[in-house]
């Protein structure tokens, strides 16, 4: 039975590039996960839990 993941926040920090994901199953599809940034090519992405914040701002309510 597929697992819904909690959402989660890539950052570049080469370029300040981020972008905010909410997967709908634990099966990861293309923009589901980042190895490099889209913009600049850098493998310098960290990613974090999102905030409550960055899950408003795309549309999921935010889980406790």
């Amino acid at each position: 039975m597929p697992i819904q993941p909690h959402p989660f926040t890539f950052k570049c920090s080469a370029c300040g590039w981020k972008k905010t994901v909410a997967p709908k199953s634990d099966c990861l599809g293309p923009g589901d996960w980042f190895g490099r940034c889209p913009q600049c090519g850098s493998e310098a992405i960290t990613m974090k839990p999102a905030t409550r914040v960055e899950q408003l701002l795309i549309g999921v309510w935010p889980r406790r």
